[in-house]
């Protein structure tokens, strides 16, 4: 038998995988032995959650400790939140602990959260209260829809709560086009990316090579104010506006959220407490509106001639001849966001209460530049708390009670979907009065009456910033809305009281450069 040995020169496949293994080996005993030197030189993680709340790679809330030393919950930079909250580590004995979690409506934009409906609450819970200790924490973040934010119910499940109150919904549909990069990232590589975003060396690259990209919700940020322009200018063409596939997949998920927020908190031996939305129908107009895709050409003449000739009657204030013409163009095509507006404006205006709200939310239902909530969202959030035994609250309804029109407008709402002062008051006091007929924490004849929010006007003298912020949200809403006439008034108004204000001069600017593009178009 002839002696078979490998030919000069060449390494048998063995030898050369184990050179590849000691290779990888010798790779990854550098990076340990390198994050070890790091972790106890005290280089910190990322300063920002490279995966936006979507992964587990930064907490809500980190463990801290107080001037006094006492430890508590705080909530970490690192998730962006635009104010700080904290509790104690150490649930004190029989106290009420509460999270409330959503988006920014919850978390109280444009006001700070002092003034958000969850800090209202915490002072009516206090005075009707005072033999218990009660800690009300504000967990919602801006920009947040129901996939993170149940992300952040799992995380409260662990600190001992007692209740969680869920107001959320609005922003549903908005993640996909500004967080397309995470949503289609390949979830084996997304956990493989998570993991190594936790390390002390990806902390150190972010810093020195200014990884810190993570899109966020900044109204103090110009960069977000041109996304919004190229945000409703995509959805006037139809690239980034939700089909009835997708409506229909986005409640479903929705709705499953939810339930999952339910479960966590049962697993925990809390209680949910779900209150649907409410927005602003009467008073923000639809910021785009389409014809169904199958319309034919006569039916959109006829459809246009019905239209104008409704708006002729209702511009000289002839209301009664403008609804039937809207009905019969409606009849032709109903899919018309802005024409159901024109609609209820009339119908208010005679005093049909009823047909006037049906058709303000059937606008807000259409509207291709979408701000509200669709009407589907509130069945949901009601079967919701049926099948899973929770508290229910009607928010939209109680707003809607509260208003003198048949549908909330700018009465009780900053913009399309951000509740005002009053509005947030209002939600607060009808959610303490749910858990006190429900006898949560203590049966409805213990707490103390007598509780009385100050008056919104006290509230916004005693501090201007209040009103700044205000016209601030709302002109940032405008634009989105593309209603530049109306961002333009509440920059000017805020310029008014504060000339060198960047933020506002800065989109004042962009506002009157679109205009002035737009103007220098030939006509088509």
């Amino acid at each position: 038998m002839s002696d078979v040995r490998p030919a000069a020169g060449r390494s048998s496949p063995w030898a050369r995988l184990g050179l590849v293994l000691l290779g990888i080996g010798l790779g990854l005993s550098t990076l340990v032995v390198a994050e070890g030197v790091l972790r106890l030189a005290g280089v910190p993680a990322a300063q920002r959650d490279p995966f936006a709340g979507f992964g587990a790679t930064r907490p809500v809330f980190t463990r801290a400790q107080r001037a006094d030393g006492t430890p508590v919950w705080r909530t970490d930079p690192a998730r962006g939140l635009p104010h700080v909250e904290e509790f104690l580590v150490e649930k004190p004995p029989g106290a009420f602990r509460v999270f409330v979690v959503g988006e920014s409506s919850a978390a109280g934009v444009p006001y700070p959260a002092s003034q958000a409906f969850s800090a209202w609450l915490a002072r009516r819970l206090v005075a009707a209260l005072p033999g218990r200790v009660v800690e009300v924490v504000n967990a919602a973040v801006p920009g947040y829809a129901s996939r993170r934010v149940l992300g952040v119910v799992r995380e409260l499940a662990a600190v001992q709560p007692d209740l969680l109150i869920v107001y959320c919904g609005h922003n549903e549909f908005a993640e996909s086009r500004q967080y397309a990069h995470l949503l289609a990232m390949d979830p084996r590589l997304f956990r493989l990316r998570a993991l190594a975003a936790t390390t002390r060396l990806y902390g150190a690259l972010e810093r020195a090579l200014g990884w810190d990209k993570t899109p966020r919700v900044n109204f103090d940020d110009i960069d977000d104010a041109g996304q919004m322009f190229a945000v409703a200018d995509e959805r006037l063409a139809g690239k980034a506006y939700a089909d009835e596939r997708e409506r229909r997949w986005g409640e479903l998920h929705y709705r499953w959220n939810l339930e999952e927020m339910a479960g966590a908190m049962r697993a925990a031996g809390a209680r949910t407490l779900f209150v649907s939305l409410g927005q602003n129908f009467a008073d923000w107009a639809p910021g785009a509106s389409a014809h169904r895709g199958d319309l034919r050409r006569d039916e959109r003449e006829r459809w246009e001639r019905l239209v104008a000739a409704a708006r002729g009657d209702a511009a000289s204030g002839d209301c009664a001849l403008a609804i039937p013409k809207f009905e019969q163009a409606l009849a032709v095509d109903d899919e018309v966001a802005q024409a159901h507006f024109e609609l209820a404006r009339c119908a208010e205006q005679l005093g049909d209460a009823a047909r006037a709200a049906r058709h303000y939310r059937r606008a807000s239902d259409l509207d291709r530049v979408p701000h509200g909530a669709p009407s589907a969202f509130d069945s949901s959030v009601r079967e919701v708390a049926r099948d899973t035994d929770s508290l229910f609250l009607d928010g939209g309804a109680v707003l809607a009670t509260a208003s003198a029109r048949p549908l909330p407008g700018d009465d009780l709402f900053v913009d399309a979907m951000h509740p005002n002062l009053h509005a947030n008051q209002l939600l607060a006091a009808a959610i303490a009065e749910t858990l006190r007929d429900a006898g949560i924490p203590e049966d409805a004849g213990q707490w103390r009456t007598g509780y009385r929010d100050p008056p919104v006007g006290g509230v916004l003298a005693g501090d201007p910033t209040l009103r700044r912020q205000e016209r601030l949200v709302r002109a940032a809403s405008c634009v989105l809305a593309r209603r530049d006439a109306c961002a333009l008034a509440e920059l000017e108004a805020v310029l008014a009281q504060d000339p060198d204000h960047a933020w506002a001069r800065q989109l004042r600017a962009v506002i009157r450069q679109r205009a002035s593009s737009a103007a220098e178009l030939p006509p088509r």
